[in-house]
């Protein structure tokens, strides 16, 4: 048998726009089964979200409009009192970066929560990020410790996105990655 086919080599090379998907066996708990989106990625380190990690606000003692904390996601382990967001608004004033067509993160704060009011935006809210310094990331993606995809349909960012999203939207990528997105997440479990 050829093991080789095991391993998670992605044919993406990540970008800033990109998603990451933790491979299926990976333990750490941070991000265990976690879909990534990639904010930013150059010469000095790479940084994201992530999507899929709902924040239970029935707990949260944070002081944000209720569709905000309804929509509030744990971005990933570092600075959890950080709180930024992901929009698809290109007329949000503010301080703005472009993550990819129709995605920006950050801008005027106040301007979108009046927005999100008025008209249909869609947006994700993040406390905390996922960082890593330079060539972390792609040594980690050499360690096949990530799945890179670059080709998705951008709404599934601003979806709610839970811990099944993980099989769901890898298994829609490619016949080898259907087999991985239907491995246990406990492989003990056999």
């Amino acid at each position: 048998m050829n093991f080789d086919y095991f391993n998670y080599k992605s044919n993406d090379k990540v970008k800033k726009g990109s998603i990451i998907f933790s491979q299926p066996l990976m333990n750490d708990k941070n991000f265990k089964r976690s879909i990534i989106l990639i904010c930013e990625h150059d010469r000095d380190g790479s940084f994201g979200y992530k999507l899929n990690d709902k924040v239970d606000c029935e707990y949260l003692e944070i002081n944000v409009d209720k569709k905000i904390k309804n929509n509030l996601y744990h971005g990933g382990p570092v600075d959890n009192t950080f709180l930024n967001f992901v929009h698809n608004d290109n007329d949000l004033g503010g301080d703005k970066l472009k993550i990819k067509k129709n995605v920006f993160l950050g801008g005027n704060y106040d301007e979108l929560k009046l927005k999100m009011n008025r008209k249909e935006i869609k947006c994700k809210f993040f406390m905390g990020y996922s960082g890593w310094s330079k060539y972390q990331l792609e040594d980690e993606i050499k360690e096949n410790s990530w799945i890179v995809k670059n080709n998705f349909d951008l709404d599934k960012i601003f979806e709610i996105v839970d811990e099944k999203s993980w099989s769901k939207i890898l298994s829609e990528d490619s016949f080898r990655n259907k087999i991985f997105s239907n491995y246990p997440s406990d492989s003990t479990l056999n």
